[in-house]
């Protein structure tokens, strides 16, 4: 979206880099931005002593979620207080939650208007995690996390001047239920339907999961669906295969690979495509989530037969049995799968569907047109005399 807002708006690139970042990042830069400002920061690992340690104290003493914590850097702060005033920018976007931490205790407001990109629920998110963890000790840092992400919600909404989401629901979320009013709309996630092309050659009987292995929500699903799917898909299909392509998996998952010559687990890949070629079914068994998911697109763009929860398609206008199957129980959801690998034309079919839903309604032109649509009215107002603008 960034690339084709570059045609129109001059745009700094503002963000954390880290040691894990590719070698060319800050050279590919120039393909989204005109000018990037990048501060080294370090992450603690997730799963680490420092990084269960950090979360438990955050969760006895902090005014803030951990998640957005870890984000906090005062050279980004420290740049956006000495740049950001006066007429330099004619907007600023704070994309995702966490970011808004470097706007939260500036001396200063900045003068152009700040609009918060929410890709998520994100106090939604972390309640539906501690509802879904057996762990006491995991549960309560979860919905200590909850409280304080909705805390921070709402401190954001009453200091920016406007929000976007992701999809309806979470726009009506967050204008009826949380009382937002502020919520300029939503803005669809955007795919690359040329980028997916469908596979002429999927190889049979081969599942497929797609997306960050680093985020707890896709461990889980993950799992679960290796604990209890699998296993069903294999007592008929001795050949079956499970293929999980996403970056940072757990050791748990990579030492089940090296044992288990069906599961395969890339971690980091440099293109998904040739994984995703392989499928025939592409499942998201996920219980836990938020926002849209763009993931679900690049498979459906892929020409991929989707099983998934309702909560893994939740806010797409994705119709059971149209473009995917939903299956709500692990059961259910093993039996779905396993009824697109016994019936190859009816999943490929069901893919085709899928894709032509991306083509017509889900370009990135179509998303930065509408961005670029609900954004202009605020940074005109900003632009305006004090004395004439309206309240």
């Amino acid at each position: 979206m960034l690339r084709l807002l570059k045609q129109d708006f001059e745009i700094t690139y503002l963000c954390p880099t880290t040691a894990d970042d590719a070698p060319d990042a800050a050279m590919k830069a120039g393909e989204y931005c005109d000018h990037l400002i990048a501060f080294p920061h370090r992450f603690s690992r997730r799963g680490s002593l420092e990084f269960v340690l950090g979360a438990l104290n955050n969760s006895l003493w902090g005014k803030l979620p951990y998640m957005a914590r870890r984000y906090a850097s005062p050279g980004i702060s420290s740049w956006i207080n000495q740049h950001a005033g006066g007429n330099s920018f004619d907007l600023i976007v704070s994309d995702y939650l966490v970011s808004w931490v470097h706007l939260k205790h500036l001396p200063s407001p900045p003068q152009a208007p700040v609009v918060a990109f929410q890709h998520n629920v994100e106090s939604l998110i972390w309640r539906r995690h501690a509802a879904s963890v057996k762990n006491p000790l995991k549960r309560w840092i979860f919905h200590r996390e909850a409280q304080l992400t909705a805390t921070m919600e709402t401190d954001c909404a009453s200091s920016v001047a406007g929000q976007i989401t992701v999809s309806p629901d979470e726009s009506h979320y967050f204008r009826v239920e949380r009382g937002m009013p502020n919520v300029l709309g939503d803005v669809p996630t955007g795919v690359d339907a040329v980028y997916f092309n469908p596979s002429a050659n999927p190889e049979p009987h081969t599942v497929a999961f797609l997306g960050s292995m680093d985020w707890e929500a896709n461990r889980q699903a993950v799992r679960s669906f290796l604990r209890e799917c699998f296993p069903v898909i294999r007592a008929e299909f001795s050949d079956a295969r499970f293929l999980i392509i996403g970056r940072n998996p757990p050791a748990d998952l990579k030492e089940l690979a090296a044992q288990d010559p069906g599961i395969v687990v890339t971690g980091t890949v440099p293109d998904v495509r040739p994984y995703l070629a392989q499928a025939s079914v592409m499942i998201l068994p996920l219980q836990v989530g938020g926002g849209t998911r763009i993931k679900v697109f690049e498979a459906l763009a892929a020409g991929l037969a989707v099983v998934s929860t309702s909560v893994g398609v939740e806010g797409l206008p994705v119709k059971h049995d149209e473009h995917a199957l939903i299956a709500d129980t692990l059961p259910d959801f093993a039996d779905a799968t396993l009824s697109l690998l016994r019936e190859p034309q009816r999943a490929r079919k069901l893919g085709l569907s899928g894709r032509q839903l991306v083509e017509e309604s889900f370009s990135w032109q179509a998303a930065s047109n509408k961005f670029k649509t609900l954004c202009e009215p605020l940074m005109c107002q900003a632009s305006q005399p004090a004395e004439s603008r309206g309240s």
